[in-house]
């Protein structure tokens, strides 16, 4: 797969590869301070009926890595460039993480351009938990403190035993390929956002996948989103993607293929399938 990139109007360029063929398209969207290449399961499975889409947001992979805050509005500008550089006709946005707060964004800011969305393990979507779970972390994330041991701490607790271990023991080895100045800018980034005005912008199908995350109010989710329908994956943590892709690929292929009626049945029912026993 051949590295391509996009120049966003600010002058930062973008970095994307592609594979497979057809409609929707799925834009395959990484967590914060990752890159574009933990899809390849997803990938394999949906390209022989989709075009799939890989991205680098901006300051991670093969992107440019400008010295300043990382906004999740402003990665879900850059998907929306993407969107628009390329010609796609409103693709479902897939995100990973805090991937699932640009795919929000991206779907709260640019309406007409997403036609679905899936998050993965993105508990950040709902407002007040970064604040909770994130915030006692936060005055350790400066330049004044360790903060890659303290990130790797953090990045750490998301694991369940089931998990496959070499991920937790390799993640002081992935940071290490990330600067400086992007794990802190993007440590802003995320600790800025406000998840209530975006949720509430989101109109299109939303699939919310939970892989075990503490504290979860998924009925202010609902209230926010009433269209969103929850899926949960057994036996796996935040790399549900990739220990259990059969899980993860059969609950994407499905609300991909039947989104819009998926929504329609949960603002109807209020979140909870019901059958449509006749009346007597």
């Amino acid at each position: 797969m051949t590295t391509q990139t996009i120049t966003t109007p600010d002058g930062v360029r973008i970095a994307y590869h592609e594979l497979g063929s057809g409609d929707p398209a799925i834009i395959f969207i990484h967590g914060g301070f990752g890159n574009r290449t933990g899809f390849g399961n997803q990938e394999e499975y949906f390209s022989p009926n989709h075009r799939c889409l890989a991205v680098d947001l901006r300051g991670h992979g093969e992107s440019d890595k400008p010295d300043v805050v990382y906004t999740m509005e402003q990665h879900g500008d850059d998907v929306a460039e993407l969107i628009r550089q390329l010609g796609l006709d409103r693709p479902v946005l897939v995100g990973q993480s805090m991937g699932g707060q640009v795919i929000i964004s991206a779907a709260s800011r640019h309406p007409e351009l997403v036609g679905a969305i899936a998050s993965l393990d993105s508990p950040s979507n709902i407002p007040g938990w970064h604040q909770q779970h994130h915030g006692p972390f936060d005055h350790l994330m400066t330049a004044e403190s360790d903060f890659r041991e303290t990130l790797r701490m953090f990045l750490s607790a998301s694991y369940l035993p089931t998990d496959d271990p070499s991920r937790v023991a390799t993640i002081s080895e992935r940071l290490a390929e990330v600067p400086d100045h992007v794990i802190l800018n993007g440590w802003k980034g995320m600790m800025g956002f406000d998840a209530e005005p975006i949720m509430r912008g989101v109109k299109c199908p939303y699939l919310y996948i939970d892989c075990g995350q503490p504290d979860l109010d998924l009925d202010l989710l609902r209230e926010l989103c009433p269209q969103v329908v929850i899926g949960k994956v057994v036996g796996a943590g935040h790399k549900a993607l990739q220990d259990v892709p059969d899980q993860i690929n059969a609950m994407l292929n499905r609300f991909i293929q039947h989104a819009d009626g998926i929504a329609a049945e949960m603002v109807r029912t209020g979140g909870v399938f019901r059958y449509n026993f006749p009346k007597i």
